[in-house]
């Protein structure tokens, strides 16, 4: 699909100009991706094309082009048949920035936990107003597997934890609910796991996992009947009584970590510290 080019003619090509090309160049491209011109799999014209077409140096091509593969809008290969092609969404890609962002800014458990609570309910009441079959099915078929997991693998019920409150708001039928919900499920994610391994000699906790099963199930139910208020009430106070047990396995305030590898950190720069 050719591209169509609406740029001034090149300018001098300091570094600065440069950038703001290669920016402009990109916001270009963007635009058409955003507004389905082109679409995931479509493959751009060639560099050289691409130069030609928008009246602009090799290097602020690639510069254009680099910015939008670091946007995760498009991938590029290198080889004969290689070239940019425009990528499926990455939401992971966001959300591991977001992540980031949230724990330099010092973010706690009790943060996303308050998140979480805004988010999910409305969402749960949403999708008890849809009451699709299918979904419900699907929302049970976690709850089976969670079932198992809670007695064979307890990271894998973890997992299916969060994953059952990102069913909910995946159907609810509202795209924002959802991308806000997808942005921190990362987070949850990890933070299922971290209580989980911190708790997994406990033999009490068991009872919470089962208790934490009967409420899913409770909830889908509700939402089977289609009682959309209840359901909203019913998921906010299961969230607020699993917050308080979840955080109770810390000691005080918990900053989220998303970056976590086990290992000893490495020195890879220097520190400036004032005298």
């Amino acid at each position: 699909m050719a591209l169509m080019p609406n740029l001034p003619r090149r300018a001098n090509s300091t570094p600065d100009k440069q950038l703001k090309a290669a920016e402009r160049v990109a916001a270009e491209i963007r635009h058409q991706i955003v507004a389905g011109r082109l679409k995931p799999g479509d493959k751009l014209h060639p560099e050289n094309v691409l130069q030609v077409e928008f009246e602009i140096s090799r290097p602020t091509m690639r510069e254009a082009l680099r910015l939008l593969e670091s946007e995760s809008l498009i991938k590029i290969s290198r080889g004969k048949h290689g070239g940019a092609r425009v990528s499926e969404v990455d939401v992971s890609a966001v959300s591991r920035q977001v992540g980031v962002m949230l724990q330099i800014a010092g973010t706690t458990l009790q943060d996303v936990w308050l998140a979480r609570t805004i988010i999910e309910p409305p969402a749960a009441g949403l999708l008890a107003l849809r009451c699709e079959e299918h979904v419900l099915h699907e929302l049970e078929a976690n709850i089976a597997q969670a079932k198992e997991a809670a007695r064979t693998d307890l990271i894998r019920y973890a997992d299916l934890s969060a994953e059952f409150s990102l069913l909910i708001t995946r159907h609810c039928g509202n795209n924002t609910l959802h991308l806000l919900a997808s942005l921190i499920y990362d987070i949850i994610r990890r933070q299922h796991e971290h209580v989980t391994e911190r708790t997994i000699t406990r033999t009490s906790v068991d009872a919470l996992r089962q208790e934490s099963i009967k409420s899913r199930e409770t909830a889908v139910a509700m939402m089977r009947k289609g009682n959309s208020a209840g359901v909203q009430k019913f998921w906010l106070r299961h969230l607020e009584h699993m917050r308080d047990l979840v955080l109770a396995a810390y000691d005080g305030p918990a900053t989220i970590d998303v970056l976590a590898t086990g290992r000893r950190p490495r020195p890879v720069g220097s520190m400036r510290r004032p005298t």
